[in-house]
């Protein structure tokens, strides 16, 4: 789905390189996203989907997501201007082409393997030794650490057993009262904009031992602090009136599944201005977009 957008017309202002094939010769995409100008000075967004090739949810709200940050919307400007977005569209090309449901075509869960030397199960990168032959997010993350600040990482994914939008964060219980709120403030502002598809109640905020080598604990440990993974429901939402909307009927313009990420990052932009406060919800914030 996400493939042809890189070669349409509509898409010919996006800068985007293969950052290395796949064991079965496929492309993985890194697109970056930024106003002209240069990135100097500019604080760093991570994005990334279809880790897992059966969540299509997670490729519906990417798509979404492209499609905002790329219009001449003025939130989307304003966020082009002040941030560069390092997008990874599909993880697992593999994976999808042969329809596997969570493995990439070696047979490893590529959102468990972050931080690991695989070299028989991801190929060396065009980029060389930087990536160290590792699953590439979290070595290209380091690098970019190095070099400007990482303000945010999401991850995109689909559900199958829950209802609605909602996200994973972490929180180790051993950060300060700001911290951890401040970790909250991105879903809760969400569920703000999005009322009728977000459900912040069904967001959790722990790091388990079986979820170390997942993208947004790995980030979380590179210093990362606001690092999470969006879960997109197969079944759609039950927030709203009327039955569920499944996701892929939701590709259209407006609020639907595919704009919640789309609210996610212009939060990132204007939340940090706003002291923050205990509150009925736990957190209180800026007011809603």
């Amino acid at each position: 789905m996400l493939r042809p957008d890189l070669y349409t017309a509509k898409h010919t202002q996006w800068f985007y390189f293969r950052v290395q094939n796949t064991l079965a010769g496929n492309a993985v995409y890194l697109l970056t996203i930024t106003s002209p100008g240069g990135t100097a000075g500019k604080r760093v967004v991570v994005a990334s989907a279809r880790a897992h090739p059966g969540e299509s949810g997670g490729s519906w709200a990417m798509r979404g997501f492209l499609d905002f940050l790329l219009s001449a919307h003025a939130d989307a400007r304003l966020l082009r201007r002040l941030f560069v977005f390092k997008v990874v569209p599909m993880l697992n090309p593999d994976g999808v082409v042969v329809g596997n449901s969570r493995c990439s075509l070696a047979g490893r869960d590529p959102n468990r393997a972050y931080g690991m030397a695989l070299p028989g199960s991801f190929p060396t990168s065009r980029m060389g030794p930087l990536l160290w032959q590792c699953w590439w997010p979290y070595p290209d993350t380091c690098r970019m650490l190095a070099e400007q600040e990482v303000v945010l990482y999401c991850d995109f994914h689909g559900h199958s057993r829950k209802n609605n939008v909602f996200m994973y964060g972490c929180d180790a219980g051993g950060d300060d009262a700001g911290t951890r709120l401040r970790q909250r403030v991105f879903p809760l502002m969400l569920s703000k904009n999005a009322p009728d598809k977000f459900s912040f109640s069904s967001c959790k905020f722990q790091v388990q031992k079986s979820k170390e080598r997942t993208g947004r604990v790995s980030m979380w440990r590179l210093g990362v602090s606001h690092s999470y993974t969006l879960e997109v429901a197969f079944s759609g939402s039950t927030l709203g009136e009327g039955l569920p909307q499944p996701q892929g009927q939701c590709q259209g313009g407006g609020p639907g599944l595919e704009s919640c990420p789309c609210f996610l990052f212009l939060v990132l932009s204007r939340w940090e201005e706003f002291p923050l406060q205990r509150g009925g919800s736990g957190v209180t914030g800026p007011p809603p977009l």
